[in-house]
């Protein structure tokens, strides 16, 4: 994802932070955390000289031969049904973005799932006052004075 919004946003003196989190973000449904676990990438993909940064920009490097063809965004619930490759680079540019992608989703995901577990406890907790309510209500309706410490 990084390096199709460089190749598409194609500022000759690299993309900040923002430009490329906002290109990924209008085309591509991110998690909360996603700002941070960008930043975290983009300092993996200067390491391993992927990427070249300078002065808070980033860009590909020159000497890298990226395929000419990057992956478009599919849209989200789409399922990619055949990818064709010309080369090892494009290869490897096009499974380094759908690894992303699947990463992506995975940690949504298990968002999500800890948003339903959330829930559901709430909801138990709820339903536990429900009934302490109704025991109340049944004990005062019937005469009785409740004592609460």
């Amino acid at each position: 994802m990084i390096i199709e919004a460089l190749s598409a946003l194609k500022e000759p003196n690299g993309s900040d932070n923002r430009a490329i989190i906002s290109y990924i973000e209008q085309r591509q449904e991110v998690p909360q955390s996603f700002r941070k676990q960008l930043c975290s990438r983009l300092k993996r993909l200067v390491a391993v000289e992927k990427l070249e940064k300078v002065q808070n920009r980033y860009k590909i490097r020159k000497d890298e031969t990226f395929g000419t063809k990057t992956p478009s965004p599919k849209q989200k619930g789409m399922r990619l049904k055949h990818v064709t490759c010309d080369s090892v680079e494009e290869a490897s540019v096009t499974a380094a973005y759908l690894i992303a992608e699947a990463e992506n989703k995975s940690f949504v995901a298990a968002e999500a799932v800890k948003e339903a577990e959330r829930v559901s406890k709430m909801a138990e907790d709820t339903d536990s006052l429900l009934q302490l309510a109704k025991e109340i209500f049944e004990t005062c309706s019937q005469g009785e004075i409740m004592l609460m410490a």
